[in-house]
């Protein structure tokens, strides 16, 4: 009985550290969106463009099947404002062949950045959605930028 018991209350504790831990859960998704603004900054652009494009397949939805979902921020200038499209496509998989994906939907975030302040213009997501989905974009970026890191180091 005993047992029973501290390997519930060690599930729930750990159930509870997921979430205590992960404070990207908490923050405001305007801030989120401001931190991948800057991480996909700082990688630059590709060719003196002006403006900076990077892809990244990250696992958002943990589902097997698919993989990964393809991710691509977009961050141009108009005007006295900076434009970020935060563009996620999902994939399923061909039946016959588990390695042939198919893009199954997208859906895209669109915000302005004006003096460090992020506005969210549209967003084919709903605030929980949005709230589970940044944090693990940013983790994903950030995930790239060390292997990128790593590679470079060995260089």
């Amino acid at each position: 009985m005993a047992l029973a018991y501290s390997s519930k209350s060690y599930a729930l504790s750990e159930f509870f550290k997921i979430f205590t831990e992960n404070s990207n859960h908490k923050k405001d998704p305007c801030k989120i969106l401001k931190e991948i603004y800057n991480e996909v900054l700082e990688l630059g652009s590709y060719n003196e463009e002006n403006f900076v494009k990077r892809e990244f397949f990250i696992d958002i939805d943990r589902n097997d099947q698919n993989k990964e979902e393809h991710v691509v921020v977009l961050n141009s200038r108009e005007g006295d404002k900076e434009k970020m499209i935060v563009q996620v496509t999902y994939f399923e998989p061909k039946r016959k062949n588990i390695i042939v994906r198919y893009a199954k939907n997208t859906r895209k975030i669109l915000c302005f950045i004006k003096e460090e302040k992020i506005e969210i213009e549209g967003c084919d997501y709903d605030e929980n959605e949005i709230k589970s989905l940044l944090p693990e974009i940013l983790k994903g970026i950030r995930n790239k930028k060390k292997l990128l890191k790593l590679i470079n180091n060995k260089k």
